[in-house]
């Protein structure tokens, strides 16, 4: 009756380290692929950014091109600054701390101020004059 019950108790000490090995691999696999989740939705918002820049940067373009008097709509959820220079810079506050510059694209075009600083929403493009203003609606 002896060798039965240590018998038991040998069996129970093996499957607890099974189990505690096979939690100890999930754990760490799980760890890999909260990170790889992570890398994924970052490079997805910088695709977004960067699409985000490329539309604006083509409605400053098509209303330069066009002419006096022709306006173009424009819708951007990111912070962004068109400089006099062609340049446009996408950012994200996303703390409420300084603004991160993670995309820059340009445009050819002169602007009616030195640059307009947009925090995100819907904005008309005008050309008056062969001059590009930015008027948030």
């Amino acid at each position: 009756m002896v060798m039965s019950l240590r018998k038991k108790g040998q069996i129970s000490i093996e499957i607890m380290y099974s189990v505690g090995v096979l939690l100890l691999i999930f754990i760490m696999l799980s760890s890999v692929t909260f990170t790889k989740k992570l890398d994924v939705e970052r490079t997805r918002e910088t695709v977004l950014k960067k699409n985000d820049c490329v539309m604006i940067s083509n409605a400053l373009q098509r209303v330069a091109t066009l002419g006096e008097g022709y306006e173009s709509w424009f819708k951007s959820y990111y912070e962004l600054n068109v400089l006099k220079s062609g340049l446009i810079i996408v950012g994200d506050t996303g703390d409420g701390g300084p603004t991160e510059i993670e995309i820059i694209c340009s445009f050819n075009g002169v602007l009616n101020q030195a640059s307009y600083s947009l925090s995100g929403g819907e904005f008309i493009i005008s050309n008056d004059g062969g001059v590009l203003s930015i008027i948030e609606i």
